[in-house]
């Protein structure tokens, strides 16, 4: 398959379009968390979200491996994604959609994010991304950040400022 055609894997539409997505980790999805997002995205809801999707974790993506990585998701069980698409007028309201579904799993969500599925606020702002990361974490990154590329050369998308 050609490097263009790459957006048919996950069907997603092959030409650019105003996107906006947010995650959260989860420690648990019980049955009260489900009820939740069924009366937020299930028939009759009008939710304007393109997709919300539950992902199961562990397993191997559990086991920290034996030199240390920035992986900062493991222990978590499930991955909670959802995305809008939209004009930008519609912005603040998909944006508001997809804030009051996250807003609704804090009881069962982790202050950790996935790394792939970052918004672009979470990926561009350093406070955010500390937390994202968590603190040990993130203090090896600003360290190697520093040793490797003090004068931040490499800053577009999940900036890691030197320390």
């Amino acid at each position: 398959m050609p490097y263009t055609a790459m957006g048919a894997l996950h069907m997603d539409p092959p030409t650019p379009m105003p996107y906006y997505d947010r995650t959260t980790l989860l420690r648990a999805f019980p049955a009260e968390a489900a009820d939740k997002l069924i009366e937020l995205l299930g028939p009759g809801s009008d939710s304007p979200l393109v997709s919300v999707e539950i992902r199961m974790l562990g397993g191997a993506l559990d086991r920290e491996p034996e030199v240390p990585n920035a992986v900062p998701s493991r222990g978590l069980p499930f991955v909670l994604f959802g995305f809008a698409v939209g004009a930008p007028d519609r912005a603040e309201f998909l944006s508001a959609s997809l804030e009051e579904v996250m807003n609704a799993m804090e009881p069962w969500a982790d202050r950790r994010r996935m790394v792939n599925f970052l918004s672009t606020e979470e990926a561009t702002d350093s406070e955010r991304l500390s937390e994202v990361y968590g603190v040990e974490r993130y203090r090896r990154l600003t360290a190697a950040k520093k040793a490797y590329d003090p004068t931040n050369m490499f800053w577009v998308n999940h900036n890691i400022p030197p320390a």
